[in-house]
């Protein structure tokens, strides 16, 4: 009797789906077309060739076989057995790989096997394997703090002496008790003024205005804003094709096109069915899905509250000539920061009055709790189809 020894190209693993990720997708050392086919493999190749016409010269079948046998593609089986009620009678071919080497359609990937328009392929279904589905990436913001400031710098003095000289003489240079900033002439120095053989007026110095006088984060919940990366790994494209002319050589077998891996002929079911007819359960059923996973993934809400990161004070001090604020010398900014200094240009010119303006709070940042992902993503059985499928070669042995 002939045997039919089937060698896969590609894993047999690739048509198993017990595993979690994709299997490998390269050529098999026992395809004769392979970079570096496998020397035995070769051998029972040839040994099988010898075989086969070994077995024609002593068994031929009767003539009026040999004349119904007229298929010049491939001799497929109808599905049988008992659990083959339900399956479609004719097989079709399917395209299962990475997806980034898919064809875009059936009609391209007749062109890419190398038939003309002499066969025509018609898409039945695209559906996908090896979900990439990661949780949801959440992110949480709360609105900037609230507050006042009010304080002015303790200590304001004029220096005898640049901003990087330490010790320098220095005179009071601040408003009077209870002072709000507004403009005022105490303290005021004539322009010249001697401290000692040298100009009184030389720099102003002035230390960290005092933080904020009240402040809080607003206290409030929030849907988090999520995004959701969805990818499939695999891609599955079944393509129907008419019958090719001939006939095999039983009635059970339908002579189609046979197209190169990695189309597989197969049989299809929709939903999930993990028995396959039994002349096509020779590997496991492939189960490949509608592209929309059933996604439950999401993020639980952000709260915002608590007491603010990096809020402060700012204000502008102003130094005029004159006793009323009208012509303006410098200015400098203030902060709650870090104190400030800055130079009389040019030294010893009178400082007649000054201001402190523009006082204002710096918002801080309020942190938020909670946008912890939820959920998950998986595939839609309601929109699964089985697949259950022949080696993609045979070789006589």
């Amino acid at each position: 009797m002939q045997k039919t020894l089937w060698f896969l190209h590609g894993s047999i693993a690739a048509l198993a789906t017990a595993c979690t990720a994709p299997p490998a997708f390269v050529y098999n050392q026992c395809d004769p077309n392979a970079p570096f086919p496998d020397e035995f493999c070769l051998t029972q190749l040839d040994a099988g060739t010898d075989a086969s016409d070994a077995s024609a010269a002593s068994d031929d079948p009767p003539e009026s076989e040999q004349e119904a046998a007229t298929c010049t593609g491939r001799c497929v089986p109808e599905p049988s057995s008992a659990s083959a009620g339900d399956w479609p009678r004719t097989p079709m071919l399917l395209w299962y790989g990475p997806r980034e080497l898919a064809p875009a359609n059936c009609d391209e990937a007749r062109k890419l096997s190398g038939y003309g328009d002499e066969v025509e392929l018609f898409e039945k279904y695209r559906r996908y394997a090896y979900l990439d589905a990661p949780p949801a990436a959440c992110e949480c913001s709360c609105p900037a703090s609230e507050g006042s400031c009010t304080k002015l710098p303790e200590t304001i003095e004029v220096r005898a002496g640049t901003c990087a000289e330490n010790g320098a003489p220095a005179l009071p240079f601040g408003g009077p008790a209870g002072w709000d900033g507004s403009c005022t002439s105490t303290n005021a120095l004539p322009a010249g003024a001697d401290c000692g053989g040298e100009f009184c007026a030389q720099s102003v110095y002035a230390s960290p205005l005092p933080g904020p006088t009240s402040e809080a984060c607003p206290a409030i919940t929030k849907p988090a804003a999520f995004t959701k990366a969805t990818d499939w790994l695999w891609v599955g494209l079944a393509c129907e094709a008419k019958e090719r002319e001939g006939t095999c050589k039983t009635s059970t077998h339908r002579c189609m096109y046979d197209l190169p891996y990695p189309f597989l002929q197969c049989v299809a079911l929709r939903g999930i069915h993990a028995t396959c007819p039994g002349n096509y359960d020779r590997y496991d059923p492939i189960y490949l899905y509608g592209e929309l996973p059933v996604d439950t993934r999401g993020c639980t809400a952000c709260a915002c509250g608590g007491n603010p990161v990096g809020s402060g004070c700012a204000a502008k001090m102003r130094h005029y000539s004159d006793g009323m604020c009208s012509l303006e010398a410098d200015t400098v900014g203030l902060s709650s920061f870090i104190d400030q200094c800055v130079h009389v240009s040019p030294p010893g010119q009178a400082l007649g009055s000054k201001a402190i303006t523009d006082l204002a709070y710096i918002p801080g940042l309020c942190l938020a709790t909670g946008g912890e992902p939820t959920g998950a993503a998986s595939e839609d059985p309601a929109d699964a189809v089985t697949f259950c499928c022949l080696a993609p070669f045979e070789f006589a042995e």
